[in-house]
């Protein structure tokens, strides 16, 4: 069977105002944190055949290329790379070069994720993003050049934006030629600094029917252009689909290797600790790093099936929906397909635009 890797690379200039990851400022923790990064996969034994392999962060693309290349070469020690293996970076825009895209090409990367955001100033800034719209559209435009396939993270639902400021950027990254898009709906996490700013009255989000009406609008505009929807979020032209996230949404085994990196076996769940301190402390003294593990019982496999199959633009095999939930399922889908939530493609049901909306309170209803 294969896997996929993740590598946790936390180290950023700055952390985003939105961002709730693992993530580190302390730029001189690195040498270390990649000595340790090395010790952990060493200490993995044989990860077997690898098909997909993902550097995230963080902001890998800030990392030394030759800190990347120990990390990549321990994994090819301890692992058989698949020669067709999808392999991506994610980058910040002023990361993106054409020598670094040369360096990344010479590890093996086949694929680079551009977190763009936005093209409007006014959107970046409350992000506490370290680039403006120009330098966003040249890394786009590098990377696409470069022949590596290129995706594109945008959010939804930031302050200032508006839903026709939203369908400008969508519209600069398809004609920019990019090959996969993903659209993430603003989650203003407690404890982030932009959660704070919005409950204290310092700014201020679009209604939720504004961010509703971008995401509605984007899907059959996308279908449009040839991006599929594949997931919730993710919409690829074709041969562009990232293979990795649905190892993750077909429950896939992978490994994560890093601070906050989950792994999964089929029947486990574990991650390490999300702080960088404890995590080389603990790699350097011999000692694994996991904070947390779940053995998942019929109960959570089901749920999991569940959640992770209907997060797919593909949905659940009907048959296999009435398995796992029985009347009530069937009730559901009969419920939701009257409404116009779910939609009906062969013997397979699935969430439609509007439905993938609400989609976690509609699967709750399963539970």
């Amino acid at each position: 069977m294969t896997t996929g890797i993740y590598i946790h690379l936390p180290f950023c200039r700055v952390q985003c105002t939105y961002c709730p990851f693992a993530v580190s400022t302390d730029l001189g923790l690195e040498p270390a944190y990649t000595e340790a990064l090395v010790a952990e996969i060493e200490a993995a034994g044989d990860l077997g055949r690898i098909d997909t392999l993902f550097l995230g962060g963080g902001t890998p693309s800030r990392s030394p290329i030759e800190s990347l290349r120990q990390v990549i070469d321990a994994i090819r020690r301890r692992s058989a790379v698949d020669p067709r293996v999808e392999f991506s970076i994610e980058a910040n825009p002023e990361d993106v070069t054409a020598a670094a895209l040369e360096d990344w090409r010479s590890l093996g990367v086949t694929r680079v994720s551009v977190g763009v955001q936005s093209l409007h100033d006014d959107e970046l800034y409350p992000l506490g993003r370290g680039h403006r719209s120009s330098a966003a559209r040249d890394a786009i435009a590098l990377a696409v050049a470069s022949g590596l396939r290129t995706s594109a993270d945008l959010i939804i639902g930031l302050p200032h934006q508006t839903p026709a400021g939203f369908e400008e950027t969508l519209d600069a990254m398809v004609t920019a030629g990019v090959g996969h898009l993903s659209l993430y709906m603003l989650d203003l996490e407690e404890g982030t600094a932009l959660y704070r700013q919005v409950r204290e009255g310092r700014a201020a989000v679009p209604p939720d029917e504004e961010t509703a009406l971008s995401y509605s609008r984007a899907v059959p505009w996308l279908e449009g252009r040839g991006f599929a929807q594949y997931e919730i979020s993710n919409f690829a032209r074709p041969g562009e689909v990232c293979r990795h996230n649905v190892g993750y949404w077909q429950r896939k085994p992978y490994r994560g290797f890093g601070i906050g990196a989950h792994s999964y076996d089929g029947e486990r769940r574990w991650a390490n600790s999300r702080n960088i301190r404890q995590y080389i402390e603990a790699i350097s003294s011999g000692r694994p790093a996991v904070d947390f593990s779940e053995e998942l019982g019929a109960t959570e496999q089901r749920e999991e099936a569940i959640f992770l199959g209907l997060r797919q633009a593909s949905g659940l095999d009907y048959e296999e929906l009435i398995e796992l939930c029985g009347e009530k399922g069937a009730e559901w889908a009969s419920r939701g397909l009257e409404s116009g939530w779910l939609r009906q493609q062969g013997g397979r049901v699935a969430f439609t635009s509007d439905g993938f909306l609400f989609s976690s309170e509609h699967i709750a209803q399963l539970f």
